[in-house]
């Protein structure tokens, strides 16, 4: 065996191999196809289903800062109609409710408690559901009434105005508990005499509010019927 024959049969064991070169081909490689599906991209969200509830629900959508603007411009003399919404009558005229029951119980117990030593009176709840029945009602049954007779004017605006005209009764009825409360310390003709005044200040108040939102001849109807209602909360709640 020759030495030729051994140099072309050894391999070296460190030697590192590669493999051999592919020529590259001058046409374009084929397009390339995924078999995977793509995601999706989410469907838009369906409107909401008509419905009362998905009506009203955007009226109680208010802001802290509109609800005190709103409150403050109804407390003003001639006051505009404001942006309808039902958040601001419904706890209005809640408030305007727990201001009698508060009221009478606060100054009961000052002046049987404090002034004369005695047991605080019981608290009368017939009052408290009279001035329930009574503000809702009124609050929620006039603006029916009003359309009719107001036809470019709707439920919502309606009952809007008369929910923010009820501002001026929350200190009304604690300065008339607050009245009856003490009248029966005496001079009962001078406490009558001062709640009268006290309700004919209200209804004067909410008149020109209401004239000033409504701007219609038909409103003197509605005025007087807000005279009537403030003179029966004074009968069966003061």
């Amino acid at each position: 065996m020759s030495s030729d024959t051994i140099e072309d049969d050894f391999v070296n064991p460190f030697e590192e191999v590669h493999p051999p070169i592919e020529a590259i081909p001058d046409s374009p490689p084929p397009p390339f196809e995924s078999t995977e599906a793509l995601p999706s991209t989410p469907a838009e969200a369906p409107p909401l289903s008509p419905g009362l509830l998905n009506y009203y629900s955007r009226y109680f959508q208010l802001t802290t800062a509109d609800f005190k603007l709103k409150t403050l411009a109804s407390l003003s003399l001639r006051s505009e109609r404001p942006s309808p919404d039902l958040y601001g009558p419904i706890w209005i005229t809640a408030t305007v409710v727990m201001a009698r029951f508060l009221g009478s119980g606060v100054f009961a117990l000052c002046i049987d408690g404090i002034l004369r030593g005695v047991a605080p009176a019981t608290f009368q709840f017939s009052k408290l559901v009279h001035s329930t029945w009574l503000f809702y009602g009124y609050t929620f049954v006039m603006p029916f009434v009003a359309q009719r007779l107001l036809a470019d004017s709707s439920f919502i605006e309606l009952l809007t105005t008369y929910g923010y005209v009820n501002v001026v009764w929350i200190g009304a009825s604690l300065m008339l508990s607050g009245v009856d409360e003490f009248g029966r310390l005496g001079r009962p003709v001078v406490v009558t005499l001062i709640e009268w005044v006290v309700v004919a200040l209200v209804a004067a108040k909410r008149s020109l509010s209401l004239y000033s939102q409504l701007e219609s001849r038909k409103a003197l109807v509605l005025l007087a019927l807000d005279v009537l209602f403030c003179v029966a909360a004074k009968f069966l709640l003061y």
